[in-house]
């Protein structure tokens, strides 16, 4: 799989009488950051929920690489490599930054619960593990000396950051971010921007929803432009910018 491309064609989902993507087709490529933008209602999360698999799509399909993953539960998607972060930090308040961060390896556990109960070595030997993941993924981020730090302590940038290394913790090879400039000022947005940039691999398809252009244009290789569920544009950030279609929709006339 190292490599795959993530694509949907021609998808469609609807809920009840209203259709909320039309016959999208689009692909999402290892080695580059992708931008899914557009006004409110576009469809961006549904998207998303359609790539992660908590929603079925009424047509279409969706594949990486060889797998068609378009069947697939959402559980048995994230076990083929694909994680997610959502726009609402969601960190349990009463564990530490790292502990939150090993909650993402909780799906490659093998020694099971009463393993883990009973302290025995297999389950041990896991915990040590995770810890270890989840310190690189917080390394990898720029933020490993919080590791014993409780979320309270924090402020917002660094608690998007801890939710993004919990989300990279297991070494996805498909990670997509929901909004994650959400609720930051400009200065974490900008340390933002550079954390993510370190995540860039060869292998990795990264997505990024986001309204913040100024991330979106400085960090994204592509862009796709979704309105009303239908695509209306997509290429490089200056081909996308320059869309007057996009000017139209999403970023504003002078007339507007």
């Amino acid at each position: 799989m190292s490599g795959a491309v993530l694509e949907a064609r021609g998808m469609s989902l609807a809920f009840g009488g209203l259709t909320v993507l039309h016959d999208l087709d689009v692909a999402f490529h290892p080695g580059e950051v992708t931008g899914v933008i557009g006004p409110n209602g576009a469809g961006k999360t549904s998207l998303f929920n359609c790539l992660t698999g908590l929603y079925r799509p009424q047509s279409g399909s969706i594949v990486f690489g060889d797998k068609a993953f378009d069947k697939l539960p959402a559980s048995v998607r994230a076990r083929q490599g694909l994680a997610r972060s959502f726009q609402h930090v969601a960190l349990c308040p009463d564990l530490s930054v790292i502990e939150n961060v090993m909650v993402g390896l909780t799906i490659q556990g093998r020694a099971g619960w009463a393993s883990a109960l009973l302290g025995l070595p297999k389950a041990r030997a896991e915990m040590k593990q995770a810890r270890a993941k989840a310190n690189e993924a917080l390394a990898r981020l720029g933020i490993e000396a919080i590791a014993d730090v409780l979320p309270a302590a924090l402020p917002p940038g660094t608690l998007r950051l801890v939710e993004i290394a919990r989300a990279i913790a297991a070494s996805p090879r498909i990670l997509l971010l929901d909004e994650p400039a959400a609720g930051l000022n400009a200065a974490e947005t900008r340390e933002l921007t550079t954390a993510l940039r370190r995540l860039i691999t060869p292998d990795l398809v990264m997505i990024i929803v986001e309204h913040d252009m100024d991330l979106i244009m400085q960090i994204c290789d592509r862009i796709y432009v979704l309105n009303f569920g239908r695509l209306v544009a997509h290429g490089p950030p200056d081909v996308v910018r320059a869309d007057p279609e996009v000017v139209r929709i999403y970023l504003g006339t002078d007339d507007e």
